[in-house]
């Protein structure tokens, strides 16, 4: 049977609000839980498979998959696993600054996938490049009639590239735009389905870098609400992990605001879709490599 054991929010409680690296992983491994279920499950849709609480609740036969993150102080608790069951996969969330070289404990499982890839994993034979994916709730809301903002930002303005977006789109107009000062801030963020109706109202959402990785939520969260994504190229990273993507790439925003600006209604229509039919057909794929690599 194969079992899944989500355990990323199974981190030991802080003793205190001290910022150490307890602190963060038990953060970390709770907004895991809260925000990349739905997405998970979906790239788990075609496996038929019982959720489990413990590790208690496994069998020699089994197959596994954990959904975990910290994985670097996890060494001997996954060994103990290894020998609790037939097969053992992982699905690795976090880790966006790559700071440690995981492959001696990859090397335990079976099989790997990770999100926010790196360098030393791209042409690892034990390890494949995981989509960050959207935050859980995130839905395409079927707005009859033409998208009412030619553009739009949500999210924290750090880092100058940011900040360029925003002053070279200001006068791009209609658009909407909803600034945080810090990301995940629960006081001011925006929740999940007024976000999903102002993607689902947007023609072009551009995706600047994230603070550490190239990847953030917002590429995948267009996608989803079937918007064209303006992604910035400077690290050729989405070449690499989506080759072929239909996504717009630019070195600079300013190049953004020409589009934006003077694209036709046929254009957007046709980039839309296209946008949206691969989107389809990548997320089936991924779904089918797993059955391949789980061997059902």
């Amino acid at each position: 049977m194969i079992k899944l054991f989500w355990n990323t929010h199974n981190q030991n409680k802080p003793t205190s609000q001290k910022k150490d690296d307890e602190y963060r992983n038990y953060i970390w491994g709770q907004y895991h839980k809260d925000n990349s279920d739905k997405w998970i499950y979906k790239f788990l849709d075609k496996i038929k498979f019982k959720t489990i609480d413990s590790e208690t609740d496994l069998n020699s036969e089994d197959i596994l998959i954990i959904v975990d993150s910290s994985i670097e102080k996890k060494k001997e608790f996954y060994t103990k696993l290894k020998l609790m069951c037939n097969k053992i996969f992982l699905i690795h969330l976090g880790d966006e600054a790559g700071l440690f070289d995981l492959s001696n404990i990859y090397n335990k499982f079976n099989y790997t996938w990770r999100t926010f890839c790196s360098n030393r994993y791209f042409n690892n034979d034990n390890v494949s490049c995981l989509p960050l994916g959207y935050k859980s709730g995130t839905v395409f809301t079927d707005n009859l009639g033409d998208r009412k903002y030619k553009w739009s930002f949500i999210g924290t303005p750090h880092k100058s590239s940011r900040h360029d977006l925003l002053f070279q789109l200001s006068k791009v107009k209609p658009h909407f735009t909803f600034q945080t000062k810090r990301f995940n801030d629960k006081k001011k963020i925006m929740e999940v389905d007024e976000l999903s109706e102002v993607l689902s109202s947007t023609c072009f959402i551009p995706c600047p870098n994230g603070f550490v990785h190239p990847e953030t939520y917002r590429l995948y969260e267009a996608l989803e609400c079937h918007c064209i994504p303006i992604i910035e190229n400077s690290y050729k990273y989405y070449d690499r992990l989506f080759p072929d993507n239909p996504f717009l790439k630019i070195d600079k925003w300013m190049e953004a605001k020409e589009i934006v600006l003077n694209w036709t209604d046929k254009q957007i229509m046709e980039k839309r879709e296209n946008c949206k039919t691969w989107w389809v057909k990548y997320k089936s794929k991924l779904q089918n490599d797993i059955l391949t690599k789980l061997g059902q």
